[in-house]
């Protein structure tokens, strides 16, 4: 007999199976449904209540096609230090802005340009930042050689955003942010690292019912580092994953930790212990509430479906796909590219506490694997939600 994990764990698969899924063949169907799954998808950047700086959607978003034209190597002063707001004197949304090898950027206020490349240092911390949120805004962002990509924020609000505006990495290619050895030898290092969170997820710890605007769990919100303005999800509780899960606002936590909502509960949201049989052990079956919200956010303009050309070069003999971009297929005449992320070829690469959204280039060789980082970032957090 299953147990309640694999009961929940089949449900979603089959929930999953009937509903969302789409194999390579089924490009038609996809794109048909895509305006759709689009309209119920989030972004913090489309969400008219997010902490976004203030500039950030009239620097970045949807500024066309609009290539580097030159390649700056910033200038810092005697000892190799230079910040954010001196790099934007140097480079502009026209040039490949290079942060050279023995030379620190310090991240005090939002940048844009066409393309970053990060052979040096990038200090961005709570430290550097001059204001509550900052963002750095450029169609890629490159760590090479020996660069460090060093991002730490705990009380601040940070933004990294890929711009759809025709930049191209020799590696890296379009609308990427990631790590890239080029030579032998070289060892390029993203580390990043938001809030900290005690807990990312608890339990209720009392029924949520249809109409209440408050939620207890069994973990204080105040302990676990959650706070006003987060937003939240409860898990469904129904039979068979036939529920509906709910998202919240956090407006409000008492000292006890429990939590008001921007909004009432339209569902119910079970939370008991069920007696075992005899010898066996009681089970908890209560809904769980996660925490959805990071004050690091990788993210970027829209998605767009470009269509394939046929002359591109195939990566492997038979599989029809190219890493130069959208290679035509006899299954594929679009593709559909966001952002994304890597490391690759050599060097570490450490991402913590950070939402990263609009990411994946579907039909494009080596860019399916970061496709699949992104929805298995959005599938842990249902698969966490399902778990007992």
């Amino acid at each position: 007999m299953l147990g309640l994990s694999s009961q929940l764990f089949l449900s979603f698969l089959l929930v999953a199976k009937s509903s969302a899924l789409f194999g390579q063949f089924d490009e038609d169907r996809y794109l048909q449904n895509f305006d759709s799954i689009q309209a119920a998808s989030y972004a913090v950047v489309d969400d008219p209540d997010a902490n976004l700086p203030p500039d950030l959607l009239s620097v970045c978003k949807d500024k066309g096609n609009n290539p580097p034209v030159r390649e700056v190597v910033v200038q810092a002063d005697s000892i190799g230090l230079i910040n954010s707001s001196a790099v934007s004197i140097q480079c502009s949304d026209d040039s490949v802005c290079v942060i050279p090898f023995g030379t620190t950027l310090q991240v005090d206020t939002s940048l844009s340009v066409s393309a970053l490349i990060v052979m040096g240092v990038v200090e961005w911390s709570d430290d550097t930042q001059l204001n509550p949120s900052a963002f750095i805004c450029a169609g890629y962002i490159a760590v090479e050689g020996f660069g460090k990509w060093e991002m730490d924020l705990q009380s601040k609000d940070a933004f990294v955003y890929v711009k759809d505006n025709g930049a191209v990495h020799s590696k890296l290619r379009s609308r990427g942010f990631g790590s890239v050895a080029l030579n032998n030898g070289d060892y390029p290092i993203i580390n990043i690292k938001g809030r900290d969170l005690a807990r990312t997820w608890s339990l209720l710890s009392k029924p949520l019912n249809q109409g209440d605007g408050r939620i207890e769990l069994m973990h204080n919100a105040i302990l676990m580092g959650w706070r006003v303005g987060d937003r939240i999800a409860v898990a469904p509780t129904a039979k068979l994953a036939t529920g509906q899960g709910e998202e919240f606002t956090i407006t409000s936590i008492e000292e006890n930790g429990t939590m008001l909502l921007n909004k009432v509960a339209q569902y119910y949201h079970q939370s008991k212990f069920v007696n075992a049989p005899s010898g066996g052990h009681p089970a908890l079956m209560s809904a769980e509430v996660i925490n959805l919200s990071r004050n690091i956010v990788v993210t970027g303009d829209d998605f767009k479906h470009v269509t394939c050309d046929p002359t591109l070069p195939e990566a492997v003999p038979g599989e029809e796909t190219s890493v130069m971009g959208c290679r035509c297929s006899s299954f594929r005449q679009h593709c559909t590219n966001g952002l994304h992320t890597a490391a690759m070829h050599g060097g570490t690469a450490s991402i913590q506490n950070t939402r990263i959204e609009r990411c994946g280039q579907r039909g494009v060789e080596g860019k399916v694997s970061h496709s699949l980082y992104c929805s298995c970032y959005r599938v842990a957090q249902i698969l966490t939600i399902l778990s007992p």
